[in-house]
């Protein structure tokens, strides 16, 4: 018998349409002749807690019995999904071969693996790979089912992380608790781990960066030029000679020196060029893309777009999958988009005159198979569902319904035209600079409107980013101008703006402001191809667990780090706390993936340094020992 082992119910039922096995329906799986399809639902199987390992651990607070170090790992079924583990134990009693068939990344393989090595199963072991479940994915996978040696460096690399994350997790949790915390009882528990603790120091590091900014003024310099065929606004380009190390202009007195000598002047059209540019739309939602702009338009918490954004795929049917990091789809769905089409007209018939002008043939750059297969999902789009009721849906749901439904629409509209022109004039020595666009034709803005997220893959320059928003008069390279209403300005620098959880969460995935502060070109490149800190499933829950320790705080939608939070950050060492920790052990990971090195290897790199932690944080226990004594006194 062969065995499909699934992550979750829907992808299960993907796999066994193909498989022409949804006719057998039994309680736990699907099964025909010799084929059956079962599910997990994601992780069943957990870590055992440290007092599984001996009693001593049982007691949180004693910091004198640490480090808890398993000699044999220990797993347990996780509460609510006993009956559904024995029915796949049972079919695995059965089984001459399984092919795993979960989430096409590492996680993926270690929901799987774990669940054979638990079982003991030491029969054949395939491996189902793709990232699409359109029916052509999955035949196309059934096609090229892979040997199960080929995918099982990821099951140890995900093995390796997620036993370093339990050490971190359960030995520093508990050790700073016992040695740094402010007093007793569960308020004051600290909570550490190799994801949240960088996080928190993310918040911790922008606020300060801000309490600490010391403001200074700086200058401008815009002038009017009147050409023979009418007049445009130019701004002035600082020399070299007058910029700062932030490229800007801090003494006045040239400035207001160019702006007297400015009115009058004669100057000259260096250059006048106009082009023709367009930008297509922008793509479909990845939950992180989904969480940011909600969270801009709405002031959803990450958690809640993940709440809303769940429920509209497994109770309403009418998204896909949403824990997805992925905003492409592969050229097999193309194939789907008039059943898309028709659902969406189902289900709201107003949309007649918006798909009138979807082309669904476009050939939209979101069909992108390579993209695809970097994840173990597409972007999230509309279904083909054309039942559901739209009026039962919440308002949030229906918010975040809108948003996926007309980003979907919008990649098979025209890409937005416009022409971009810049001129650049010489006068008194100085050179000015004046850009303009003009829109052509609307294409996707019809939909959408004017998109205010930087899209992935659209034209990014100076020119559209200093766009002065005025109509430019016909010039050419040599034509004579006049300077007049020159206009210096005094203005003052800002700090950086303070977290939002949009903007945290973008920080987290992107590392944009802390990669400003790494010089290792390495790390550089593996904290960008790791996505940053946490993954797309888990960084809401990280977000909302730092709240829920009292780390972090919200006023008015700006998040700032707890006077709890900033001690944690301030006493523990800054290795845990630094994003480069991150990228230093996803490079161990991947070695592991390649087999360069060995599990056991970076286990015991990740048990020394435990050791060695807990060992500072149980003498600053001892030496706070005298000072806790005259307080209880």
């Amino acid at each position: 018998m062969k065995l499909f082992l699934c992550e979750k119910p829907s992808q299960a039922k993907d796999i066994g349409k193909v498989l022409g096995v949804l006719g057998g329906r039994n309680d736990g799986y699907f099964r025909k002749g010799d084929t059956a399809v079962t599910w997990a639902f994601g992780h069943i199987l957990s870590q055992m807690p440290p007092a599984a390992y001996g009693g001593q651990y049982a007691d949180f607070g004693n910091i004198a019995a640490l480090p808890v170090i398993p000699e044999t790992w220990q797993m347990e079924v996780s509460k609510g999904a006993a009956k559904q583990f024995k029915v796949i134990q049972k079919l695995l009693a059965e089984a001459d071969e399984v092919v795993i068939a979960t989430d096409a990344d590492r996680e993926g393989e270690v929901i799987a693996r774990e669940i054979l090595d638990y079982c003991g199963y030491r029969k054949k072991v395939s491996r189902f790979w793709t990232s699409g479940l359109d029916a052509a994915s999955v035949k196309k996978a059934l096609a090229n089912i892979l040997p199960g040696s080929k995918t099982e460096g990821l099951y140890l690399a995900g093995l390796a992380r997620g036993r370093a994350d339990w050490l971190v997790g359960m030995n520093l949790s508990r050790a700073y608790t016992a040695a740094y915390a402010e007093g007793y009882g569960k308020e004051h528990s600290l909570s550490v781990g190799r994801i949240q603790t960088p996080t928190l120091a993310l918040v911790v590091r922008r606020d300060a960066a801000i309490d600490n900014f010391k403001p200074y003024a700086y200058y401008t310099l815009s002038a009017v030029f009147q050409a023979a065929s009418g007049s445009f606004t130019a701004l002035w380009q600082i020399p070299g000679s007058l910029k700062n190390s932030d490229g800007l202009c801090t003494d006045k007195a040239p400035v207001e020196t160019l702006a007297a000598q400015l009115d009058g002047s004669s100057g000259t059209v260096r250059t006048a060029a106009t082009e023709c540019k367009h930008t297509p739309a922008p793509l479909p939602y990845s939950l992180s893309a989904l969480q940011k702009e909600a969270g801009n338009r709405f002031g959803m918490s990450p958690d809640e777009v993940l709440k809303t954004a769940q429920s509209l795929y497994e109770k309403h049917k009418i998204t896909s999958y949403p824990r997805t990091p992925c905003r492409y789809l592969p050229k097999s769905q193309q194939a789907e988009v008039p059943q898309v089409f028709a659902a969406l007209l189902a289900l709201d018939p107003s949309l007649a005159t918006v798909l009138q002008e979807a082309d669904a043939q476009r050939p939209s750059r979101v069909w992108n198979d390579a993209q695809v297969n970097k994840h173990s999902h597409h972007a999230i789009i509309p279904t083909t569902v054309a039942n559901a009721d739209l009026s039962a849906l919440s308002k949030a749901e229906r918010n975040l319904y809108l948003m996926i439904r007309s980003r979907y629409i919008a990649q098979f509209y025209p890409d937005y035209e416009y022409e971009a022109t810049v001129i650049e004039t010489e006068c008194c020595g100085h050179l000015f600079r004046t850009v303009g666009r003009r829109p052509a034709k609307a294409g996707w803005k019809s939909l959408l409107g004017d998109a205010d997220e930087e899209t992935e893959g659209s034209l990014k320059d100076g020119d559209e980013e200093q766009d002065s928003g005025q109509t430019l008069p016909p010039v050419k390279a040599g034509d004579a101008v006049q300077g007049s209403r020159s206009k210096a300005q005094q203005k003052q620098t800002a700090p950086p703006p303070r977290f939002t959880e949009p903007s945290l969460l973008d920080e987290m995935q992107t590392l944009s402001d802390f990669l400003k502060t790494v010089n290792d070109e390495q790390i550089k490149k593996v904290l960008r191809r790791t996505e940053g800190l946490g993954t797309e499933a888990t960084r809401a829950a990280i977000i909302k667990r730092l709240f829920e320790m009292g780390y972090l705080e919200k006023k008015k939608r700006k998040v700032y780090a707890t006077e709890k939070g900033r001690r944690l950050i301030a006493r523990i060492p800054s290795a845990i706390a630094d994003p480069v920790t991150t990228a230093k052990w996803e490079m161990a990971l991947a070695a592991i993936e390649e087999g360069k090195i060995s599990l056991e290897e970076f286990t015991a790199y990740q048990e020394n340094m435990i050791r060695r932690l807990v060992a500072e944080a149980q003498a600053d226990d001892r030496n706070r020992q005298p000072e806790r004594k005259r307080k209880a006194v």
